[in-house]
């Protein structure tokens, strides 16, 4: 775990509510690696991806049917210089 994943579980939460997540997923510190995991996925598939919708599809790949859709689809714009955010 990363500095600040360490730093969360060492306080012990009941709950961990994710920026996003799907219905019925656990709401427990998984959800601190499972953020962590695609995060550290994200950035080595933006690495290789030739643009977003190559970044886009190797996430989805990756992580399949994680319910991420608009959220991944403006996120990969946004990495890749394609889009603009704010």
């Amino acid at each position: 775990m990363g500095c600040q994943s360490r730093q969360i579980a060492a306080r012990k939460p009941a709950v961990v509510v994710p920026g996003h997540m799907a219905p019925g997923v656990a709401a427990d510190l998984t959800a601190v690696e499972h953020t962590k995991k695609y995060l550290l996925a994200f950035e080595e598939e933006l690495a290789k991806a030739a643009d977003a919708a190559a970044l886009k599809a190797a996430m989805e790949a990756r992580f399949p049917n994680l319910g991420m859709g608009v959220a991944l689809d403006i996120g990969s714009k946004v990495a890749k210089g394609e889009m603009k955010w704010g």
